[in-house]
């Protein structure tokens, strides 16, 4: 990585004198590094492409209001100018406070009862709200729109080569999420629209602040629940832990109620794996959305597929324990 921009950066933020930087695992769109310098520590990140200015607009709306209601999140930090990002041609740049947490390994079921504590918090305080996100993010999660791009990629007469390659994770995707979809006609509120592991900051097990709310829409809050206990309930293995979704389920509770039965939260669980999948393969065919290691892997679709068939590896395994 070139370590000019990041030098830009601080400079134009007046962050001090660059002592260290680390690039941060975890975020598959922006790309975060964690610096120190003389005057301390900051998370500086670029934004995907996908983005515009306006997300920084929302990020400024909610910051305060969810940090006076007992959710707590980064601050956004202004440059010298009074801007809350940075242009270096045409990528957007933005520097929050650094908030101290551990690294984690694995979900305990502690932790998974602070998430869905944090989560229900969320909910709650969005409700009462007037906030409108004004970035355009509104096909995140339009399950069939993504599945009507991927029968588009696949079937494409230039794709003939990659389609033949998975054609039996086309066929599971299309076959098994119908079984899930939810009713159209749910009440919205503002969500979080990624709330996975990685954006959950934990000291002593229990959730220290939220992070990456560039993905705030409005939408059911089943789709953050069932995207919190996709990404929770899993093992290293990608097997289905069940004892998450319990504990998840009694501190979301705890803060706010679910007025839908079970089988909705077993569905959006189901759904969003699936919708993942199909978007990991999606990009398995257009390599131009996620980022990708290019260390372990030879291009950014073998990993996109890598990444889609171990989600439909947990979907086969959360299918017969939660079905």
């Amino acid at each position: 990585m070139k370590i000019k921009p990041l030098l830009e950066i601080i400079k134009n933020y007046q962050l001090g004198d660059l002592r260290r930087y680390e690039v941060l695992e975890g975020g598959i769109i922006n790309t975060s590094f964690k610096i120190e310098t003389n005057k301390g520590k900051f998370i500086v990140q670029k934004l995907s492409r996908i983005f515009n200015e306006k997300i920084i607009e929302d990020y400024l709306y909610v910051q305060s209001y969810l940090r006076t209601n007992e959710v707590f999140v980064p601050i956004l930090l202004s440059s010298k100018e009074g801007k809350y990002y940075y242009k270096n041609g045409n990528e957007i740049w933005r520097v929050f406070e650094y908030i101290p947490h551990e690294k984690i390994s694995s979900i305990t079921p502690s932790m998974a009862y602070s998430i869905g504590e944090t989560l229900g918090r969320f909910h709650e305080v969005m409700k009462k709200s007037d906030f409108h996100p004004n970035s355009n993010i509104t096909e995140l999660h339009n399950t069939k729109r993504i599945i009507e791009r991927l029968y588009n990629v696949f079937n494409n007469k230039n794709n003939l080569k990659k389609s033949e390659r998975v054609k039996e994770e086309y066929k599971l995707i299309n076959q098994m999420i119908e079984k899930h979809y939810l009713p159209e006609d749910l009440p919205k509120t503002i969500i979080h629209g990624d709330p996975k592991v990685d954006n959950f900051l934990f000291r002593d097990e229990k959730v220290k602040a939220v992070i990456d709310l560039d993905t705030l829409m409005e939408a059911s809050e089943l789709i953050d629940i069932g995207d919190a206990l996709r990404s929770m309930c899993k093992d290293k293995d990608y097997n289905f832990v069940p004892e998450s979704l319990n504990a998840f389920l009694r501190g979301y509770l705890s803060e706010t109620e679910i007025s839908y039965p079970l089988s909705f939260i077993r569905d959006a669980t189901a759904l969003i794996t699936l919708e993942l999948a199909a978007r990991y393969l999606i990009d398995y065919f257009e390599e131009s959305y996620f980022k990708w290691d290019m260390i372990r892997y030879k291009s950014a679709a073998e990993h996109n597929l890598q990444r889609c068939r171990s989600l439909l590896k947990y979907y086969n395994d959360l299918s017969k324990k939660i079905f």
